[in-house]
C-alpha cells in the first residue's frame, strides 16, 4: 500500500534506461546506477517510476530468467532500500511481441509494480492504477495512472507512433467515475505516467523567429517544417521535437472531461526535460536516465515530484542531472562527457543540416548519372 509519509509523498522518476544483456560488464550500466543511487540518497522517495523502454526484450521468450535478472539488477538500488517501484511499458517493450511475458515477469519481481488491470480485449498490455492512502492507511486520497501508450501506428505513413486507444480512454473514464464516487462526488486528484507523449505538448512551444533558428528545435514528422522554442513560463530543455502521435485521439480532452488530472509525465524523447502548463494540466517530459540510447553527454537526469497531503492539488517538481550530483562519468570520453545541452543541440542541428545537404547532393549526383547514361545512349559523351 502506498501512503503519505509525514504529510508528503515523493515520486522519483527514471526515464528510458534501455538496459541490455551485457549490463554486468558495461560501464554504461555502472554510470546509470551511480545516478540512481545518488538520487535515491538525496530524495529518499516513497515510490520510484520507470518510464518505459526499461530493458531489452529481444531475448525474453528464449531467456525469461535472463530478462528477470537484468530487470532485478536495474532496480536493485531501489529494492535494496525497500522502496516500491512502478514500471510502464515503452514502445520498445512492444517490439518483439512479448509484452505479456514482460508484464508477467515484472509482476513476479518483489517490489516491482507492473500489471494489466484491463480486460484482455482492451488495447495495451499494462494499464493500471495505484492509490495513495492517508498516512493511517484508511482513506484513498490520490491516484497514479500508468497507461500503456503502445508502439507504432497501424499505418505508419498516417501515424508513426501509436496513441492511447479509445477503449483505453473509456476504461480510464469508467475507473475515474468509480474514484469520484469514493471521493465524495468530486474527481480524485491524479497524475498520469505514460511513455509516448500527447500531441498537446506542442502547445508549450512557439514558432521560432528567424534569428532564433540556431537555438530552435525542429518538430517531428508533420511538424518538421517548423522550428520551435519553449513559451515563456515553461522550463527545462527542448532538445528534439517531441515524437508524439500524428493523430490526436482525444486523450488530453478526456483528462479535461473527467477532471482531477493535475499532471502527466512522459518518456520516449531522450533529449527533452521541459515542462509547463497547458489548459491547467502540467505536462512534463523526461530525458533518459541512462547512457544506452542516444543522449547528450552527461545530462541524464531524474525528476522528483512531491505531493502535499494538506493540499492535494499542489505539488512540487525538481529535476537534477548526472553532473549536478557531482558524479564522474566513466562510459563517455572527455569530449562527450563535457558537452553542455546547447552544444549537444548544435551538433544535432548540424547533423540534420548535413543529412539534408547529403540528400540533395545524392539527388544531384543521381540526376547527373541518369543524364550521362541518357547521353551515352544517344551517342553523346
Amino acid at each position: 500500500m502506498l501512503k503519505f509519509n509525514n504529510g508528503k509523498f515523493k515520486i522519483l522518476i527514471f526515464g528510458d534506461i534501455h538496459e541490455t544483456y551485457d549490463y554486468k560488464t558495461n560501464p554504461k550500466f555502472k554510470d546509470m546506477q551511480k545516478l540512481m543511487n545518488a538520487a535515491l540518497e538525496e530524495y529518499k522517495p516513497d515510490l520510484c517510476v520507470l518510464m518505459g523502454d526499461n530493458c531489452s526484450t529481444g531475448e525474453v521468450e528464449k531467456d525469461p530468467d535472463g530478462f528477470k535478472k537484468m530487470m532485478e539488477a536495474v532496480i536493485k538500488p531501489i529494492t535494496d532500500r525497500k522502496i516500491p517501484v512502478a514500471a510502464i511499458l515503452g514502445n520498445h517493450e512492444h517490439d518483439h511481441g512479448a509484452e505479456d511475458k514482460v508484464v508477467e515477469i515484472c509482476n513476479s519481481i518483489e517490489g516491482l509494480i507492473m500489471r494489466n488491470d484491463t480486460p484482455e480485449e482492451i488495447t495495451g498490455n499494462a494499464n493500471f492504477k495505484e492509490l495513495i492512502y492517508s498516512e493511517d492507511g484508511k482513506t484513498p486520497e490520490f491516484c497514479l495512472w500508468f497507461i500503456d501508450s503502445n508502439n507504432l501506428g497501424e499505418d505508419k505513413d498516417v501515424c508513426h507512433y501509436d496513441y492511447v486507444h479509445s477503449d483505453q480512454i473509456r476504461w480510464f473514464e469508467d475507473e475515474s467515475a468509480k474514484l469520484r464516487e469514493i471521493n465524495g462526488g468530486v474527481p480524485m486528484p491524479a497524475f498520469v505516467f505514460q511513455h509516448i507523449p500527447v500531441p498537446e505538448e506542442y502547445k508549450l512551444f512557439r514558432k521560432a523567429k528567424i534569428w532564433e533558428l540556431p537555438w530552435a528545435t525542429r518538430g517531428f514528422r508533420g511538424k518538421s517544417d517548423t522550428f520551435y522554442m519553449l513559451k515563456n513560463g515553461c522550463k527545462g530543455y527542448l532538445g528534439e521535437g517531441p515524437c508524439a502521435p500524428d493523430i490526436n485521439n482525444g486523450q488530453f480532452a478526456s483528462w479535461k472531461r473527467v477532471g482531477g488530472i493535475l499532471a502527466a509525465f512522459f518518456g520516449h524523447d531522450h533529449l527533452n526535460d521541459f515542462s509547463g502548463y497547458f489548459d491547467d494540466i502540467y505536462l512534463a517530459q523526461h530525458k533518459t536516465s541512462g547512457f544506452r540510447a542516444y543522449t547528450d553527454g552527461c545530462h541524464s537526469m531524474v525528476r522528483c515530484v512531491t505531493i502535499d497531503e494538506n493540499n492535494l492539488n499542489s505539488f512540487t517538481d525538481e529535476i537534477k542531472h548526472f553532473k549536478e550530483f557531482g558524479l564522474k562519468c566513466e562510459c563517455l570520453g572527455p569530449i562527450f562527457r563535457n558537452f553542455t545541452d546547447r552544444e549537444s543541440r548544435n551538433i544535432h542541428i548540424a547533423a540534420d543540416a548535413l543529412y539534408v545537404l547529403g540528400g540533395v547532393a545524392t539527388a544531384l549526383i543521381g540526376i547527373k548519372h541518369i543524364k550521362s547514361r541518357g547521353e551515352r545512349k544517344n551517342g553523346k559523351k
